[in-house]
C-alpha cells in the first residue's frame, strides 16, 4: 500500500509521479491547490471524520488561507479532484460514506418529528445503519492490512519497506 501523495512540513504536497502519468490534470495544479485536492478528498484526510462541505472548507483554509468558494469551483480543480477520486475509489468506503450520510439526514428528520411511531421507525433505521457501517469499517480496516503483504520481484512493498526502516532505526538506536 503506498500513497498516492506525501506533505512536507511546510504544507507542500508532492504526488507520486505515477499519479501524474496516470491523470495528468493532478500535473496541471499548482502546491496549493494540490495540498486542496489531497486535504479534501483523500480517504485518509486529517478531516475525513468532517462532512464533505466542512471538509472542504477545512482544506480551503490550510491551502489557501482564505475560504473563497472562487477558488475551489474551477474547472481545473473539479477535474483534478475528480481524477484524485479515481485514483484511491474503494467501493466500501463509498458505501460508508454513504451511509453517513444517510444517518445524518434521518437524524436531521428526527429533530423535526413529534410522532412517536415515526421517532421509533427512525431511530431503528438509525441503529440498523450503524450496525452496517461498524462491520463496513471493519471490513475496510481488514482490506489495508491486507494491501501490506510481502511482494517478491526484488521490490520492497510497504510493508518491506517499513521493516527496513524499523531495522535500520534500531541499529542506529543501537549504537
Amino acid at each position: 500500500m503506498s500513497l498516492l501523495f506525501r506533505i512536507t512540513e511546510n504544507k507542500k504536497a508532492a504526488l507520486h509521479p505515477e499519479v501524474i502519468g496516470l491523470c495528468p490534470s493532478l500535473g496541471a495544479l499548482d502546491d496549493k491547490e494540490i495540498l486542496y485536492v489531497i486535504l479534501a478528498y483523500d480517504y485518509n484526510s486529517p478531516y475525513r471524520q468532517f462532512p464533505e462541505h466542512e471538509r472542504k472548507r477545512k482544506a480551503m483554509w490550510d491551502a489557501f488561507e482564505e475560504n473563497e468558494n472562487d477558488l475551489i469551483n474551477s474547472s481545473r480543480i473539479l477535474a483534478a479532484a475528480d481524477d484524485y477520486l479515481s485514483l484511491q475509489y474503494s467501493r466500501k468506503v463509498e458505501t460508508a460514506r454513504s451511509y453517513e450520510k444517510k444517518i445524518d439526514r434521518l437524524l436531521s428528520l428526527l429533530e423535526e418529528d413529534d410522532s412517536p411511531t415515526s421517532i421509533k421507525k427512525i431511530t431503528e433505521a438509525v441503529e440498523g445503519l450503524r450496525k452496517q457501517l461498524s462491520g463496513l469499517e471493519k471490513e475496510i480496516d481488514e482490506d489495508y492490512q491486507k494491501k501490506g503483504v510481502i511482494k517478491g520481484n526484488m521490490t520492497l512493498s510497504f510493508l518491506e519497506d517499513l521493516q527496513s526502516n524499523r531495522k535500520n532505526y534500531l541499529s542506529v538506536i543501537a549504537k
